[in-house]
């Protein structure tokens, strides 16, 4: 059975694309543009790729790991699942609920106006 998005997937993905492109821009700014010395960067595109590796590195780890989390949770509550669902979700009715009701209990609203009419 499929399992809904929960955005695992996505964060995934971001977290290894962005990993990439910092692991890329790091590389370039340390040989192809002229290597990083004790002040820096020797050429300005060696400063644009040090600073797209310094933004990329953090924040594409942080969603990988935030992925890999994700993704073993899942495959915990999966595996502790009794039979063939994998959905960790159930289905939701909205019948006599209000619009932003998020309890099991019907609203005061809804329960006035089938009483009344």
């Amino acid at each position: 059975m499929r399992q809904p998005n929960d955005g695992t997937r996505e964060l995934l993905q971001t977290g290894i694309g962005t990993l990439a492109v910092g692991i890329v821009a790091a590389w370039l700014a340390s040989t192809v543009f002229g290597g990083i010395g004790p002040q820096g960067p020797h050429t300005n595109p060696g400063w644009i790729s040090l600073i797209i590796a310094m933004m990329c590195l953090p924040f594409g780890s942080l969603a990988f790991v935030l992925g890999g989390a994700k993704w073993l949770r899942n495959r915990r509550i999966a595996a502790s699942r009794p039979g063939p669902s994998d959905l960790p979700l159930g289905p939701v009715s909205r019948e006599g609920k209000g619009l932003l009701s998020f309890s099991e209990q019907p609203t005061e609203h809804g329960r006035h106006g089938k009483e009344r009419q």
